[in-house]
């Protein structure tokens, strides 16, 4: 059985599944941040689901949050944990770490979202988040998938601030990432480019690993992507 997905940008996750290096070093983070002895861990914006697969695949149980129906459905097919339409249905301080990977972008009200999410953590509990970083690498990846905003340092530790979260680190990721972004924008508007599984997986082989490399020394200061550790005090 198959269910139809009502996200944009489905087409996008697909494709993003080429980019096996860059996934993994994502969920390395992921599991870095999470804290000794969580219980509960929680996925806010599941999306298809790859990283609840991944900490399954090492015996880890996820609660997923995913508002496409599609998706959803598609999940939960596949997946023994709850997985909810709205992170209003989760109870209040049931949560020990909560991830979200590429999702507060989409969110106009994201103030009230993250007021939720500080809601259901428990105290002295965490969040890992991971946003596309700078307006102007916009291009039509962030059309296609419905971006509603690019962050910076300072718009992003404001927001989780205002939420009540205390920052553990805030950086930048993939380096290279910048430079790629800025030329794949240039080439956009001479018609000359268009995000493919052949493109994404040349970069994820070939480029990638060089700029995680470099992050070490450039995190602080540009990357295509932010990182952010915050706790529930």
């Amino acid at each position: 059985m198959t269910h139809q997905s009502e996200y944009a940008g489905a087409r996008i996750l697909e494709v993003m599944h080429e980019a096996v290096r860059y996934n993994a070093a994502i969920f390395d983070l992921i599991k870095k941040a999470v804290p000794p002895g969580a219980q509960t861990i929680l996925e806010f914006g599941a999306g298809d689901g790859a990283f609840i697969r991944k900490f399954a695949e090492e015996g880890v149980p996820v609660d997923g949050v995913e508002k496409d129906a599609g998706l959803r459905a598609s999940l939960s097919s596949r997946h023994s944990r709850p997985v909810r339409e709205d992170i209003r249905q989760v109870e209040t301080e049931s949560c020990d770490f909560i991830y979200t990977v590429n999702v507060l972008e989409h969110i106009p009200d994201l103030d009230a979202e993250l007021s939720e999410l500080r809601r259901v953590l428990r105290p002295d509990g965490k969040v890992f988040v991971f946003v596309p970083a700078f307006e102007t690498l916009w291009t039509s990846l962030d059309d296609e998938v419905g971006h509603v905003r690019r962050f910076t340092r300072r718009s992003l530790g404001g927001a989780l601030r205002r939420a009540g979260f205390t920052i553990r680190r805030i950086e930048h990721f993939d380096c290279l990432g910048f430079p790629a972004s800025l030329a794949v924008r240039f080439l956009e508007t001479v018609g000359m480019f268009r995000y493919q599984p052949d493109t994404v997986s040349f970069y994820d082989s070939r480029i990638f690993p060089i700029s995680r490399g470099l992050d070490g020394v450039f995190r602080h200061i540009l990357g295509k992507n932010l990182i952010a550790v915050v706790q529930k005090p």
